[in-house]
């Protein structure tokens, strides 16, 4: 990597090419970044004596003797060595693909491996540098590509931390003191070189606290509570509309319609969330809301994370009789420029976009309601920027990732919930089965059968769009060339992607939707926004990279029609916990107790994705099991943002400023 693609701050630390690739592969460009990318576990580092069958070891050691590389399998060989450490005779086998490792006698080397009685080690790695410290107990493990050596986490982190003083103390020097926590310098040096458990256990809780009030001082920045003047409306011109519609409305659509007037109605602005998985109805429920803000006389924006999606909702509301404008990036200049007008007006009284809604040449003449579909994948002040845009608004949030009220209240404070636990009549859940298997070996045989017997559509959904081979992660545009190659001939493929211009994404569903394409390849561009009865088949790679609620989301892409929808999750992964999880996702249909579930696994930080909307995510915090520091770090946050002009808060009033303008776009 050349000098000049070094970002700047990184710089000082005088980073070797490989070092810096490395990092920029992660996404890593500021100090700050790389001293919070913690170790993913330690190695405990034991003497002999206290060794058991099957436990990972660390040692150092002389080599005695090394053997030549015995080829085992094809391209796979191993090389044994003989190791002098612990007054013992240690023989090691060390496994490798292509190559014979050079093992040099009489110098020292360092194993990381599993025992095996009497005097075996399966190597895990090697080393010939020293890696272990006088009276070190253990050895930091970060999480790193293939074929990535196994110390350059830790040389990147030892030139880190002699910049640790540099980065601004985000938690008040007093709140330090009271809870007798490490100085943030001292935590990071805990956590990335810990001399033994004692310390490791102080820097955690130091940084736990960090992550908690980081948590809790953003989502306290998202309070909408206002007094406002209700909204009045007929409301038997709603009745009307839904007496109209072709089918019943099930009874959580009907409670949760009722909620909504109800806060339409109420001299304090809403702010309530609306929980549902795929296909059970939120759109409907949002658009009685629209309809009810339309007739108050005031205007209405429905904001949606992708341009696929708010073309879907304006088409879904105009079939009401409900018409609504879009308003996005690909639209003409002079047509932005008309339905800008239009709503400084107060011509335009409904109108859907993305992100484009709250750039700052848009004006609003009466704006009264925000709803946020997919309000997760929307930056904090994104949301605000919005809202701000009018006077005494009521805030509807939507999500089809449910989570668990105490969940949802640890993340949104005092929001108000309404849940759609029904699904309409005849929706049938998705059969769904895990395959052990990096292709779709295991299933072609039911997707042709699916296509060519029963007519039926299919999704393949990638988790990246083009290959990473140190991450080896299955990409889009190979799985569709490769697909292509072998079934081009008989079955027409498509490919579909986030950095497609819009026109061409809309091109490629417009085929799809027609049934002009039978397979359609894409990235989790599909999770919100596509709607395709026919489609009822979807094979999803890697299936262990995605969260739970991801999969489920995605599966429910496949359940739009009467027929019963089939997803495949492929997964090679040995991961134990990963496994659980795929498996798991054959027994529960449900989203809800899909959440809970998910939950217990990983806290709500990771459940909503909330790294990517703003809220910085739990990397060690655990909601479910640190409910005494949750609490504390609540009341903490409050008190800061009640004095956001205190010295000692200014550094958290910087860094919250930073993280709420994180955001996903399309």
């Amino acid at each position: 990597m050349a000098e000049s693609k070094i970002p700047q701050e990184l710089k000082s630390l005088k980073l070797t090419p490989s070092q810096s690739q490395f990092l920029a592969g992660r996404k890593v460009d500021t100090l700050n970044q790389l001293l919070h990318t913690y170790p993913l576990r330690y190695t405990p580092i034991k003497p002999y004596s206290q060794w058991e069958d099957g436990d990972e070891v660390l040692f150092e050691g002389v080599v005695i003797r090394s053997s030549r590389a015995v080829r085992i399998a094809h391209n796979r060989m191993v090389t044994k060595v003989v190791v002098y450490a612990w007054d013992q005779e240690l023989t090691v086998s060390i496994f490798s693909y292509g190559y014979s490792p050079q093992i040099p006698v009489d110098k020292t080397f360092t194993v990381c491996g599993t025992y095996h009685r009497p005097n075996m080690v399966s190597a895990n790695w090697t080393s010939t540098a020293k890696v272990i410290e006088p009276g070190q107990v253990l050895y930091p493990n970060y999480s790193l590509p293939l074929k990535t050596r196994r110390d350059m986490m830790l040389k990147i982190m030892d030139k880190a931390l002699k910049y640790v003083d540099d980065l601004p103390d985000r938690i008040p020097p007093s709140l330090r003191t009271k809870y007798k926590l490490l100085s943030q310098a001292e935590a990071l040096k805990a956590v990335h070189q810990p001399m033994n458990e004692s310390q490791l256990y102080q820097g955690v809780r130091s940084l736990k606290y960090e992550e908690f009030l980081c948590f809790h001082c953003a989502r306290l920045m998202q309070s909408v509570r206002i007094e406002k003047t209700p909204k009045q409306f007929d409301q038997s011109l709603i009745d009307q509309k839904i007496a109209e519609l072709p089918y019943t409305l099930t009874p959580d659509q009907a409670s949760s319609i009722q909620d909504i007037l109800q806060d339409l109605r109420s001299d304090q602005a809403m702010y309530r969330l609306l929980q549902g998985e795929v296909g059970c109805g939120k759109t409907m429920v949002a658009a009685m809301a629209l309809y009810a803000c339309k007739l108050s006389g005031q205007q209405a924006a429905l904001l949606a994370p992708t341009e696929i999606l708010a073309r879907q909702h304006v088409i879904s509301l105009q079939k009401l009789g409900i018409e609504a404008t879009l308003y996005c990036s690909s639209l003409k200049a002079a047509e932005k420029r008309r339905i800008r007008k239009g709503l400084q007006e107060g011509k335009i009284d409904l109108i859907v976009g993305t992100h484009s809604l709250f750039q700052e040449g848009v004006e609003y003449s009466n704006l009264g309601l925000v709803i946020a579909d997919e309000q997760h994948r929307f930056g904090v002040l994104q949301r605000r920027a919005l809202i701000e845009k009018g006077h005494q608004v009521d805030v509807l949030l939507m999500s089809a990732t449910p989570i668990p009220r105490t969940a949802a209240h640890f993340l949104y404070g005092d929001i108000d919930l309404s849940a759609i636990r029904t699904m309409p009549p005849g929706r049938k859940p998705v059969i769904t089965r895990y395959y052990r298997s990096s292709s779709m070996k295991p299933v072609l045989g039911r997707i042709l059968e699916g296509i060519q017997k029963e007519g039926r559509q299919v999704y393949v959904v990638c988790p990246a769009i083009d290959e990473n081979p140190d991450e080896g992660i299955t990409a889009a545009t190979s799985i569709y060339e490769g697909m292509r190659s072998v079934l081009g001939r008989q079955i027409s493929i498509d490919l579909l992607h986030g950095r497609m211009k819009p026109e061409q994404k809309e091109e490629i569903m417009d085929r799809f939707k027609r049934n002009e394409t039978q397979i359609l390849v894409s990235t989790t561009v599909i999770e919100v926004g596509i709607d395709v009865a026919n489609a009822t088949m979807m094979v999803i790679y890697d299936a262990h990279r995605f969260g739970l609620s991801a999969l489920h989301q995605l599966r429910g892409r496949c359940a739009r029609g009467p027929v019963q929808g089939e997803c495949y999750l492929l997964s090679n992964t040995r991961n134990a916990q990963s496994v659980d999880r795929l498996k798991k996702m054959e027994t529960l249909d449900n989203g809800f107790d899909l959440a809970a579930y998910d939950l217990q696994l990983r806290g709500p930080g990771d459940l909503l994705g909330t790294r990517q909307s703003g809220i910085p995510a739990f990397i060690l915090g655990d909601a479910g099991k640190d409910l005494a520091m949750m609490d504390c770090c609540e009341k903490d946050a409050a008190e800061i943002l009640e004095h956001p002009e205190n010295p000692e808060h200014r550094a958290m009033m910087h860094y919250l400023k930073q993280v709420s303008e994180k955001s996903i776009v399309d």
